[in-house]
């Protein structure tokens, strides 16, 4: 991510100085100029409508994971409030397993290392595994206990998130797209400052501004897309909330 912000703003700046340039050396009159002037407004239309349905996929994306955050939190609290409800003797093992696994899932994915990731889904999938084990020996005690039964249930309810939750975080815009969006841009500013060129404008400061606010609405984008890469990241504190809750 740290190389993507300035080759992308480098590309689309790039491209608008080397369209002035190159409008510069066919330059017309204005009167002349309107085929071009019409090219260059289809195309930053094209890249305004591109821009708007890459933003709304990507924040639907966003507003997913972080959705699936506040679920997973609520599943792990109410699995911890349904342990208490279980015989002494297996309310703290449960409860310092959940524990353990929310501590997980809090940093789970942060900082981005797809290592790292693997790693927090294997202990995920460990723990799950040690309170399944619990939650058998809970329920072969007493198989008509509603409080074991609801325990179980909120604990499948908790596994189940577990795989909604990964699935959201690898679920992003398609790549085509993202590449559509940087190359339309190129071409728009491209055309805008070769129809500036054309007209005999020498608009660099304009159209490096112009270019700079482009660049940072396709990287608004790519921000809420891959989230923990860059500087917009899914909020957790849910998570922290319960994992303060759980008892010791």
């Amino acid at each position: 991510m740290e190389i993507l912000y300035p080759v992308t703003i480098i590309l689309i700046a790039g491209a608008a100085e080397l369209g002035n340039r190159i409008g510069l050396r066919f330059h017309v009159a204005r009167t002349q100029n309107a085929d071009v002037g019409t090219l260059a407004g289809a195309a930053l239309g094209l890249l305004a409508l591109l821009i708007a349905f890459s933003f709304s996929m990507a924040e639907s994306r966003y507003d997913l994971r972080r959705s699936m955050v506040l679920e997973e939190a609520n599943a792990i609290g109410s699995t911890a409030n349904f342990a208490l409800m279980l015989p002494e003797s297996a309310q703290q093992p449960i409860l310092s397993l959940l524990r353990d696994y929310t501590a997980v899932r809090i940093t789970l994915g942060v900082p981005y290392d797809p290592s790292k990731q693997e790693q927090d889904i294997a202990r995920s999938l460990d723990l799950q595994s040690r309170l399944w084990q619990q939650a058998v020996a809970v329920t072969a005690v007493n198989p008509q206990s509603l409080p074991a039964y609801r325990f179980v249930a909120s604990l499948n309810e908790m596994n189940n998130i577990h795989e909604r939750r990964l699935t959201a975080l690898r679920n992003h815009v398609p790549g085509a797209v993202m590449f559509m969006l940087k190359g339309t841009a190129m071409v728009a500013m491209g055309f805008t400052g070769f129809n500036a060129g054309v007209v005999g404008a020498r608009r660099h400061l304009t159209t490096l501004i112009m270019a700079l606010t482009v660049a940072l609405l396709i990287m608004l984008i790519v921000d809420l897309d891959r989230p923990y890469r860059g500087l917009i990241q899914v909020p957790v504190q849910a998570l922290v909330d319960t994992a303060q809750s759980i008892p010791k």
